[in-house]
């Protein structure tokens, strides 16, 4: 068999995201959703394909023991049927200095990054070894819990739309049509920021010999009651919040 035309070897975003779905968004052999796209029918040294049916989704580890031949095609196809009814993992990034963007509005040093009804959605705990670590409660429209992170660690169930966290474990993207979630996660370290990132740093009083880490947190949660993440602001009962630096400070953003 003669290899096709030559095309990138990252599958397109929908090829990806139904491999993603069918595992349950987590390894078949391990769990972790920090995912890669193997492909086995045929081998991509036989043919550069972008065909789900002879792909699966696998950790990095799993993808370089399927690609060294561990695993039979038999075999892999019937990890491609493999579900879960959670996923879990964990985010390193951990810093003694963390800015959490939220909406267009900046945090540091706020125990709370945002508060709606009296319910902690977003806000910082520092572990054990003094650094700031995420915490996230976040809701369906029934208020029942669906995703949660404490302290960077986090888990969420499996029947959304989509859940897609590289293996850099930089980012995560969460949707969920039915319950209306859709919520996408970035930290992004000194040597990533653009000026205005580092003039923010500045403005916080975080010296630019000291490694910061910021945190961005943009898109739609139903509940406590809905409100709208952006690059520039937050939107809740027909009301914008943007351009807020908050710093030393017990709440962030309290939504009532």
């Amino acid at each position: 068999m003669s290899k096709s035309a030559s095309i990138s070897r990252t599958p397109p975003a929908d090829v990806r995201r139904t491999l993603r779905s069918e595992v349950g968004f987590g390894c078949p052999k391990c769990g972790s959703p920090h995912l890669e796209y193997h492909h086995f029918d045929p081998p991509w040294a036989e043919l550069n394909h972008h065909n789900s049916n002879g792909m699966i989704a696998l950790c990095a580890s799993h993808h370089a023991a399927a690609d060294s031949g561990a695993f039979t095609q038999e075999q892999l196809r019937t990890l491609k049927r493999s579900r879960y009814a959670t996923v879990q993992s964990s985010f390193e990034w951990r810093r003694k200095h963390t800015v959490f963007v939220c909406g267009g509005n900046f945090a540091y040093r706020c125990n709370s990054m945002l508060r709606v009804r009296g319910i902690d959605i977003v806000y910082f705990e520092v572990d054990e070894n003094g650094y700031d670590t995420l915490s996230l409660n976040i809701y369906d429209t029934c208020m029942n819990k669906i995703f949660e992170m404490r302290k960077n660690d986090w888990i969420t169930r499996t029947n959304i739309d989509d859940l897609e966290s590289p293996p850099s474990a930089r980012t995560l993207l969460l949707k969920s049509s039915i319950h209306r979630v859709d919520i996408r996660i970035e930290f992004k370290d000194r040597s990533m920021l653009d000026n205005a990132e580092q003039n923010t740093a500045a403005r916080f009083g975080i010296s630019s010999e000291e490694n910061v880490v910021f945190c961005y947190f943009n898109g739609d949660i139903p509940a406590p009651l809905p409100v709208k993440f952006n690059a520039r602001n937050i939107n809740f009962r027909g009301m914008t919040l943007e351009g807020n630096y908050i710093s030393h400070s017990g709440v962030g953003v309290h939504i009532g």
